[in-house]
């Protein structure tokens, strides 16, 4: 009986290798496997935390390609180098071509899909001073607008502004490439008119890419880029794999274990204390909403700058601001509190001096998050940007910014770790909107 049972496997399994005419998995065969680059840009003017949104739509779209595509190519996607960006203030310090891994764990990311830093995939090329893209492509939104109808559609057009990519008298397109314009070229540049979710990528290359087979060209790597990514919407938002590809993003331990220390130092704060003890393999752990309970500190993402003008209603005075920190620490029988800001400590200062006026809270009791100079040149600006929202997310209550991606990151960090929900989707009020205004959005986290 056994042997029949074993002829049976055995016929059938020789049935699917026939008809592929190979016999390959994925252990036994990785040499008979393709394996091709994704690369893709934001954007310039977007900020960190839109740009780590994008992130997890595109980890996404490759997750949905390795599965269309399991046996008969390898994907992986290349990490796209930070900077410069708008809130990174300190222009003495290195601010462009950063690596993720200054920013993130990435043996982390890569329990969700495979990927490999920019600097990574120029070592790919034969040469270390050239390395060609076989096709890049900026998506645009379609000219005449969205339709009366939602559709999904992708057309090849004139672009609507002027190219990002030139081509040069060697018949390549060159352009920003992270600041390596002389290191990195394309064969093909096409604008991409898109409309719908993220994953239409995902058709797009399987039925329109063929692979250059036989070519001259010695520094050419399998492999395709998007610009402008955050064109296409998200394929499931809040949903299981967005969760997945967010949990994936673990920050790196330096910054971790900086935060971790402050917390400590000033805000009576410890993971065991807190109940908020991560694992080191994001796939193992779940939490319940209650399990964490945070610091006995009050966290708040004070966003002012830009927003002072762009949400002029939303984003309360200093003085308003102090009169909600005082109604929530009386309210939680709180005494500390942490604010995450873009202002200057001047700002922060004239805030204490509200807060003494209004509840008698001394100026040791507000704290904020300023590295020294060796600290940030180790950290950069986007290390202490993380900082600030790792300890905001260990907060026993948090209140974010009316809209900002900054306090979107931090509940869901807060998601993770398994705070209550009415602990962590609260805002800023407006002067005119009084103490309590409507709530932020809840995006509660699947598994």
């Amino acid at each position: 009986m056994l042997f029949v049972l074993f002829l049976l496997i055995f016929q059938s399994c020789y049935s699917l290798i026939d008809k592929n005419n190979e016999q390959c998995t994925k252990d036994s065969c990785s040499s008979l496997t393709s394996t091709y680059y994704f690369l893709y840009d934001v954007n310039h003017g977007e900020g960190f935390n839109l740009r780590r949104d994008v992130y997890i739509r595109i980890a996404n779209l490759i997750h949905t390609l390795r599965e269309r595509t399991s046996l008969e190519s390898n994907w992986i996607l290349v990490l796209p180098p930070w900077g410069p960006l708008y809130h990174w203030f300190t222009y003495n310090l290195p601010r462009s071509q950063l690596k993720w891994s200054n920013f993130f764990d990435i043996t982390s990311l890569s329990r969700f899909i495979p990927v490999i830093e920019f600097e990574d995939f120029l070592h790919l090329s034969t040469s270390t001073s050239m390395i060609t893209i076989p096709y890049v492509y900026t998506l645009q939104h379609f000219s005449e607008g969205w339709g009366e109808h939602f559709e999904e559609k992708l057309e090849i057009r004139k672009c609507n502004e002027e190219a990002m990519y030139k081509k040069r008298n060697d018949n390549y397109y060159y352009g920003w490439f992270f600041g390596y314009e002389d290191r990195v070229r394309a064969k093909q540049f096409q604008c991409l008119s898109a409309q719908g979710f993220i994953t239409i990528l995902v058709d797009y290359l399987l039925k329109n890419i063929t692979w250059p087979q036989d070519t001259d060209d010695k520094y050419l790597i399998k492999s395709i880029m998007f610009d402008r990514a955050e064109t296409l919407l998200h394929v499931d938002y809040g949903g299981y794999n967005y969760w997945r590809a967010r949990r994936s993003m673990r920050y790196a331990t330096r910054l971790i274990d900086l935060g971790n220390r402050f917390r400590a130092d000033y805000l009576n704060s410890t993971d065991v204390h807190d109940r908020t003890i991560l694992i080191d393999d994001w796939t193992k752990m779940k939490r319940h909403h209650g399990q964490a309970i945070g610091g006995p500190y009050l966290g708040i993402h004070l966003r002012r700058l830009d927003y002072v003008k762009a949400r002029p209603g939303h984003v309360p005075s200093l003085e308003h601001a102090a009169r909600q920190i005082c109604y929530h620490l009386n309210r939680l029988n709180l005494s500390l509190v942490f604010i995450a800001t873009d202002t200057d400590e001047n700002e922060i200062n004239i805030l204490r001096q509200h807060a003494y006026q209004i509840c008698k809270i001394s100026i040791n009791q507000i704290y904020t998050y300023r590295p020294n100079e060796t600290i940030l040149e180790k950290i950069l600006d986007g290390g202490k940007a993380i900082v600030d929202q790792w300890i905001c997310a260990h907060a026993r209550y948090f209140i974010g910014s009316y809209e900002s991606t900054f306090s979107f990151r931090i509940q869901e960090d807060r998601e993770i770790f398994g705070f209550e929900k009415d602990t962590t989707f609260n805002r800023l009020c407006g002067d005119n909107e009084g103490i309590s205004c409507e709530k932020s959005t809840i995006w509660s986290i699947v598994y």
